[in-house]
């Protein structure tokens, strides 16, 4: 079993000496490069990529990762860490998925002592992208069965292994019935996660443009998608909007008695002691016909399944008409006062329907989004 190993660990050396940027890359041609499958009904293989995908490289080969969605089963693969790790300063990798799904990458710790990071990216059905990430987009799970990190940061130099799972198997498992009617997609069955040119990389993602505003955090300027939908949602990133900028575009229904919901977990980058002066969110905001949206925060709860939410609700106008919101975070209504540097997601709900207004087949576009410090003047 320490084959693959040595054969990475050659790989990274070589590598390390030809390409000082490039200190892992796997392009699965002929083997697996060390990847191991993670739950009981999971393989993992390499297959040849089919040829009507639209496919923007050139490679014949991919890493498989097949796996059945169960009750109570988490699926998909994991690389052990390697040398490599140590010095990441970001990573990339092209990625298909069968069906509309979340991606989940995870990094976690050798433990006792050691904790799990994740970073989300949303895989629309059958269709490759690249997936770019910065260790400042992993975000520590602090639910009730994660391990907690005794000293709260993420080590690349203690990391054990580095896991792709399919988020949707969480999603499939959420309770029949709850407190908000949300709609939720429940997968079921085989499905395959395609995995091409993974590489770890030395120097860290490009930076961002001058004038970019303080606080930002999402310019939807990568070729994915940290936002995911828990259902009844069609999400892409739309390189052109009506907002005059890239953004996320999401479809839907506008249903009475069935909420949509799109989320986004903010990022270490974001939130911590460095957003713990921010005093607005703000973000452009489009829509196909009028809405009523709200926009809720999360705060962090470690332990728990989830924390103390904060409420604001907006009124897009319709008609594709750029809006730009911009909210007081002392205005958000919720239990006790809204700490900034403890902000863990963004939801947005479309409650339109259930407020009195016509239901109907709607898009929204979201871009810009910022936690600056102060109003503007």
């Amino acid at each position: 079993m320490r084959l693959p190993f040595l054969l990475a660990a050659g790989v990274f050396n070589a590598l390390a000496q030809s390409d000082p940027g490039v200190l892992l890359r796997q392009t699965f041609e002929s083997e697996t490069g060390g990847w191991q499958a993670l739950g009981p009904e999971a393989t993992v293989s390499v297959a040849r990529v089919p040829s009507d995908t639209g496919r923007q490289h050139n490679r014949t080969n991919a890493l498989a990762i097949r796996y059945q969605i169960l009750p109570k089963q988490v699926s998909g693969a994991y690389l052990p860490a390697l040398p490599a790790f140590a010095h990441m300063q970001s990573l990339r990798f092209w990625a298909r998925s069968d069906y509309d799904t979340a991606i989940g990458v995870v990094l976690a710790e050798k433990t006792p002592g050691g904790g799990r990071y994740t970073a989300w990216a949303w895989s629309p059905a059958n269709t490759w992208q690249e997936i770019d990430l910065a260790p400042g987009d992993f975000i520590a799970n602090d639910g009730p069965q994660d391990p907690v990190d005794a000293d709260g940061k993420l080590d690349l130099d203690a990391l054990q292994n580095l896991a792709l799972i399919d988020l949707g198997q969480f999603f499939a498992a959420a309770p029949q019935e709850g407190p908000v009617p949300v709609a939720i997609d429940r997968p079921s069955g085989a499905h395959t996660l395609l995995i091409d040119d993974f590489e770890l990389l030395s120097k860290p993602l490009p930076a961002a443009p001058k004038g970019q505003p303080a606080g930002a955090i999402d310019r939807f300027d990568r070729g994915f998608l940290q936002w995911i939908t828990l259902g009844g949602m069609k999400l892409r990133r739309a390189a052109e909007s009506p907002l005059g900028e890239p953004a996320l575009e999401a479809s839907y229904e506008q249903t009475e008695g069935t909420l949509q919901v799109l989320v986004r977990r903010i990022g270490a980058a974001a939130s911590g002691p460095g957003m713990s002066h921010a005093r607005r969110i703000t973000f452009d905001l489009a829509s196909l016909h009028e809405a009523v949206l709200v926009v809720s925060l999360e705060m962090k709860n470690p332990g728990a399944p989830n924390g103390p939410r904060f409420h604001m609700t907006v009124y897009p106008p319709g008609n594709r008409e750029v809006f730009h919101v911009d909210l007081k975070l002392a205005d958000f209504d919720g239990p006790g006062n809204l700490d900034p540097a403890k902000i863990k997601t963004l939801a947005l709900t479309d409650i339109t329907a259930g407020a009195g207004g016509v239901g109907q087949a709607n898009t929204i576009w979201i871009g810009n989004l910022a936690m600056p410090e102060q109003a503007p003047r």
